[in-house]
């Protein structure tokens, strides 16, 4: 049975948590007038743009919610581009995507990044080398968790959710990956994390980049 791959984006192929945390940090400072704790910062990782501004400024309308949404990532991406030499895909990434291309391994992105931050990865990381573009899961305003998009994602490439790899660097993303029953889960995160995450419910294994990462799950089809 052929096998899949589903990849989380931010702080799984682009170690950009620095970056997200400036740009909340200067919204936050905005509109609320202090920056975001580090415990807002650990409930943050994997939840919608729409899911952390309710929890940092309450009940609002979707259309007020959209625009502080868009507000937050024009900031993250001015930052990405202020810091050009930490501007690239995760280490090991382009070698390990080469090799999955050649060996025709079915794989997408399911990301929690809107739409406007995907155009600009896709067109930055040109990361339409190894992906079908199209077939790119982001929020669009109709996932209400990671669940919904892994099963969209699986959907896309036309492989059973069962049947797939997840990579996912977030506590809530593994954990959503965790319910749905994929066949792999591979953590990826820091040094100093990395028993935390080997102790978490469904992950197989945790690696610190790409170099790490083992082929083998999609050699024995």
């Amino acid at each position: 049975m052929e096998k899949g791959l589903l990849f989380d984006f931010n702080g799984t192929m682009f170690f950009d948590s620095p970056k997200h945390k400036i740009a909340w940090d200067v919204f936050s400072e905005k509109y609320r007038g202090k920056p975001i704790s580090d415990d807002e910062m650990d409930h943050m990782h994997g939840q919608t743009n729409a899911q952390i501004i309710k929890v940092l400024m309450g009940e609002m309308s979707d259309e007020e919610s959209e625009k502080l949404s868009k507000d937050k990532e024009a900031l993250y991406r001015e930052i990405c581009l202020q810091q050009p030499e930490s501007f690239h895909l995760a280490p090991g990434l382009t070698e390990v995507l080469d090799q999955l291309k050649m060996m025709q391994v079915p794989m997408t992105i399911c990301t929690a990044s809107i739409k406007e931050n995907v155009d600009f990865f896709v067109s930055s990381f040109h990361l339409d080398k190894w992906f079908d573009v199209n077939n790119i899961i982001y929020d669009d305003g109709t996932h209400s968790n990671k669940i919904s998009m892994f099963e969209d994602g699986a959907k896309r490439i036309n492989v059973p959710l069962s049947n797939c790899m997840i990579v996912e660097d977030s506590l809530s993303g593994i954990a959503f990956a965790h319910a749905c029953h994929v066949e792999k889960i591979v953590a990826i995160t820091t040094a100093d994390k990395i028993e935390e995450y080997k102790n978490m419910p469904g992950v197989d294994e945790v690696i610190q980049d790409y170099y790490q990462f083992d082929l083998s799950f999609f050699q024995n089809k």
